[in-house]
């Protein structure tokens, strides 16, 4: 039986810096061996350049750009590689990406039975605990969880094979070579290069797997689970939908859903605690989004108005550089797939009063929500905001 354990650490390094400066940058980093690949989002402009990245002292040797996302390939340090075989050494394993925000580092492992979680924790600075549960089985576990990046099973025999077939057109479309040609040019018989090349892509299709799985959308080796449990201030459920360790949804809803996997979750708790006190940041609860690329710069936006303030839609739209947007950071709003914990609430029109909310309970919850925050334009209502016309516009 294993355990999957997240937490998260400020370890220092480039990485550390670059998202420490740059706080709309998120960085999913996959370590292979010496390499480094690193998928950036968000704040991407000029990232290929900056001196933190530089500070690993080897170069950038891939770099490709789509809308706002960067992907990097850096000739690295090897550190990556001792650490993940230390681990390895102390029966956990690493479950690729580190996902790299605000200065600090969100790490999976993986632990085998004996395996000591706090003796684990206490070897990074400053390290925390953020969620650490038995995972649901299911059919792509045992294959997600040996997918380190940096092939640790490749032998040079098998790595060898692979690079005379690629680079002799085995895998073009049609093929310009056969295994019977690749295994003249190595001068080993066709048998004993098919065994190491069948081998070579085994370790390679296992390693890619994370990657392939975001690509299409799946999470195989993830189940999503949900937790609920009642609001007294909000007279309302909060529903939780957990995909491993980062949250997927936060609903709200008058009934409770039918099959839950508990009402105890250490993010749960926190977004209680946040609604019955008004205080706390939630900004550090990882997501797992699915949105459009302005949807998410919106409501990346949204996490960084602090409990007590509001902001307009209009206002929003200029600081993102869309000054004309206003409706399109409402739509955004209004589909907000985690509220609460990316606080949509707290966006008002500037028309006055405190406009939709598109949640369960309308603009009386955003009322309550505001209130419990202490916001001035809720404790100023005289009057029932469902009684209110609003509207989103600048």
């Amino acid at each position: 039986m294993t355990t999957q354990m997240s937490f998260a650490t400020r370890s220092e390094g480039p990485l550390q810096e670059v998202t420490e400066r740059h706080p709309r940058l998120a960085i999913d980093a996959y370590p292979m061996g010496r390499l480094l690949l690193l998928r950036c989002f968000g704040d991407v402009d000029g990232l290929d350049g900056a001196a933190e990245i530089n500070g690993f002292g080897g170069e950038v040797l891939h770099r490709t750009r789509t809308g706002d996302e960067v992907t990097l390939l850096l000739d690295g340090s090897g550190r990556e590689e001792e650490v993940i075989a230390s681990l390895a050494d102390q029966s956990a394993h690493l479950i690729p990406p580190i996902r790299w925000q605000n200065g600090e580092a969100r790490v999976t492992l993986v632990l085998e039975d004996g395996a000591d979680p706090q003796a684990l924790l206490d070897q990074f600075p400053g390290a925390r605990l953020v969620s650490k549960r038995r995972p649901i089985p299911t059919r792509g576990d045992r294959v997600a969880y040996s997918s380190p990046l940096f092939l640790p099973k490749l032998t040079e025999k098998q790595a060898r094979a692979l690079l005379a077939a690629y680079e002799a057109g085995y895998y073009e479309f049609p093929r310009r070579a056969t295994t019977e040609q690749v295994s003249l040019s190595l001068g080993i018989a066709r048998s004993t290069f098919e065994q190491h090349l069948n081998r070579a892509e085994h370790h390679v299709v296992r390693a890619m797997l994370p990657m392939v799985r975001a690509r299409s959308g799946r999470e195989d080796g993830e189940a999503l689970e949900v937790y609920s449990k009642f609001s007294r201030e909000l007279g309302l459920y909060v529903q939780l939908e957990v995909l491993g360790d980062r949250v997927a949804a936060v609903r709200l809803a008058r009934k409770a859903p039918s099959e839950t996997a508990g009402s105890e979750h250490p993010y749960l708790a926190r977004i209680l605690e946040h609604v019955h006190t008004g205080k706390g940041d939630l900004q550090d609860i990882p997501l797992a989004l699915e949105v459009a690329p302005f949807e998410r710069e919106v409501l990346e936006f949204l996490r960084t108005i602090p409990p007590g303030e509001t902001i307009t839609y209009g206002e929003i739209a200029r600081r993102l550089g869309r000054p004309g947007a206003s409706r399109a950071v409402g739509t955004a709003c209004a589909r907000n797939p985690v509220v609460i914990v990316i606080p949509c609430h707290r966006v008002v029109p500037k028309s006055g009063g405190l406009g939709n909310y598109s949640s369960e309970g309308g603009p009386e919850t955003k009322r309550r929500l505001l209130e419990r925050e202490g916001a001035r334009v809720a404790l100023e209502m005289k009057t029932a905001p469902s009684a209110r016309r609003s509207q989103v516009k600048d």
